[in-house]
């Protein structure tokens, strides 16, 4: 009886004792300490200063901020959407080369079949007479830039749409075969954007080239004509054309869209109605001469 009771008395000392000292125990074998690496903080919990300071440090540093590019080229885009044909690969823009022009003017091809709509640059300067898709310039800085550009079609009635995609930032390299390249990468909050407008020749018309970011697009008739002269402005300070008169030509344009859209919808319900397989075919009695 004494032993059993000399037992128990030693079971529960060992008891308190692990009890006493189970906050401060630590894992057998393991060299990391529980204050470092073991031990995270609940989602409640507030950061430490050191923490919260590099969070300030981050959220403190200034974004990247874009400055005005000496090699860059846009997209001009003209669009018919009765015909649901679209030009998009003419490329206008400036090369930190002396011979930027000789070397990226590139040669136009005539449109392949009778129905067509382009756009090309019409006896650059700078290269031999013709029409050309590509045409850059040499960069010079301080000094307002002009592209004159043509908009062809077969359709004389035609409402085009002409807009831009870009603006293209290049980076110049040397390849390992000592060739210059460039890389590229797409921006639209560039501060070079609000230098550039669009200019129509025919009636000296202007939009900004884009408004609070947004790209702009100009509507226009063809009016009985084939083609349309327009210029591309890169002004040496930025577009004061009120905001207005650009979002307003860019109004018309998704009206333009939305009203072809509308008139495909109601045509292609017609040939439905004509083209009723549910129904049989009505046949006149005079068709047999009854």
């Amino acid at each position: 009886m004494l032993k059993s009771k000399k037992i128990i008395i030693l079971m529960a000392l060992v008891f308190i004792l692990v009890g006493c000292n189970s906050d401060d125990a630590t894992d057998i074998g393991t060299d990391i300490p529980t204050n470092e690496a073991t031990t995270f903080p609940d989602k409640d919990d507030t950061s430490t200063e050191e923490e919260t300071g590099n969070i300030e440090e981050r959220l403190s540093k200034p974004a990247i901020v874009e400055t005005k590019p000496s090699n860059w080229y846009i997209r001009l885009v003209a669009e018919d959407p009765a015909k649901a044909m679209k030009s998009a690969g003419s490329q206008l823009g400036e090369l930190e080369e002396s011979s930027a022009v000789e070397k990226h003017t590139l040669k136009a091809f005539s449109p392949f079949g009778a129905s067509y709509i382009d756009v090309i640059f019409v006896d650059p300067d700078g290269v031999a007479s013709g029409d050309y898709k590509v045409n850059f310039h040499s960069y010079e800085e301080g000094v307002e830039d002009r592209w004159r550009f043509t908009v062809r079609t077969d359709d004389t009635a035609a409402d085009i749409l002409l807009t831009w995609r870009g603006l293209y930032v290049l980076t110049p390299y040397v390849d390992e075969q000592n060739r210059q390249r460039y890389k590229e990468y797409r921006s639209m909050t560039n501060p070079l954007i609000k230098n550039m407008k669009l200019v129509d020749s025919s009636n000296g018309k202007e939009i900004a080239a884009a408004v609070n970011g947004q790209v702009q697009t100009y509507s226009f008739n063809m009016d009985g004509q084939t083609e349309r002269t327009f210029e591309w402005v890169v002004q040496t300070d930025e577009v004061s054309i009120p905001a207005r008169t650009s979002k307003l030509s860019t109004l018309r344009a998704k009206i333009i869209q939305k009203d072809v859209i509308i008139n495909k919808a109601e045509i292609m319900k017609k040939k439905a109605e004509m083209f009723d397989l549910n129904k049989p075919p009505m046949i006149k009695e005079d068709m047999f001469g009854k």
